[in-house]
């Protein structure tokens, strides 16, 4: 109990006070609430109401129901003091999906109350992952809904825990205002999940937002609002924007509310193919250093 106690300070530490990152000390498994995919990221993880890709199930599976080709997503987030994340997502246009999510701390100190200082105790570890499956579809015109179904485990030196989860989404294109979308979702709906000798919640999240596309001057155009309430944390609100210039290189920036770390602030870039696309975003977390996102998406099949 000592090793896992200690371990979670760290994660806590690391997390810098924040709700960006996974232990921000409030309950076990926030990194759920960790943005992925550097398109969502350098928008401030604005991005319920544009999750028409295959990372639909990470912000709403209702997208899955307006998947128009097969998708495929991979992202590797190099963060600060060791931390890093892999990410992989596929969507197909029958409306199913699945992704994975795993998040690593590096090597953590191993201590205990008799040798705070872990002199000679070596390092010890701690990951998250989640694996998740889900279905959409067009249930009235404009009208998408989805849910899916995750698996996510937190490990800490030998110490594990598991649990499942149920996500919920809706997202509805205004037909009255071209280019307008509307979503709502619930995440992280499921019982507590018991770490040796204690119960703990899951980090339920309530998420509402918005988007509005359009091409002006030739060029399209993107702006999105989320609205984020976790079980444990105040109110936050997420917002982006992008421009894509030449039709082909997006540029991104945003502002990510849970960010306690930093100012918030995010940005980005990227290079758009018909079949593929290159993506970086930049989140800077004040003195605990920077996180760079890379990610690659590729698409493939007629529309539907």
């Amino acid at each position: 109990m000592t090793r896992l106690i200690s371990a979670a300070l760290l994660a806590a530490a690391l997390a810098g006070t924040g709700r960006a990152w996974a232990g921000a000390g409030a309950e076990p498994f926030d990194f759920l609430s960790l943005d992925a995919n550097a398109r969502a990221v350098a928008m401030g993880g604005a991005y319920s109401a544009l999750a028409r890709d295959a990372n639909a199930l990470l912000y709403n599976p209702g997208g899955l129901g307006r998947i128009e080709r097969h998708e495929a997503t991979f992202m590797h987030n190099q963060a600060y003091q060791g931390v890093s994340q892999e990410y992989a997502a596929l969507a197909v246009r029958q409306g199913w999906g699945a992704h994975i999510n795993y998040l690593s701390f590096g090597g953590v100190p191993r201590t205990t109350v008799s040798n705070p200082d872990g002199a000679g105790l070596g390092d010890t570890g701690l990951t998250d992952l989640a694996f998740s499956g889900g279905y959409g579809r067009v249930v009235v015109p404009g009208l998408a809904v989805g849910g899916a179904l995750k698996y996510i485990r937190e490990s800490i030196d030998k110490v594990s825990a598991a649990g499942y989860a149920l996500d919920l989404g809706a997202l509805y294109s205004v037909e009255r205002a071209k280019g307008l979308s509307l979503a709502a979702s619930v995440q992280n709906i499921g019982p507590a999940v018991k770490f040796q000798n204690a119960k703990e919640n899951l980090p339920l999240t309530i998420r509402a937002g918005a988007a509005y596309e359009a091409t002006i001057r030739e060029q399209r155009c993107a702006a999105a609002i989320d609205i984020i309430k976790e079980r444990s944390e105040t109110v936050a609100v997420a917002f982006g924007a992008e421009l894509v210039a030449a039709r082909r290189f997006p540029i991104r920036f945003g502002y990510a509310g849970r960010n306690d770390a930093g100012i918030g602030l995010t940005a980005g870039f990227g290079y758009r193919h018909d079949d593929f696309s290159v993506d970086y975003a930049f989140v800077p977390y004040g003195g605990l250093g920077d996180a760079h996102r890379i990610s690659l998406s590729v698409r493939w099949g007629g529309f539907r």
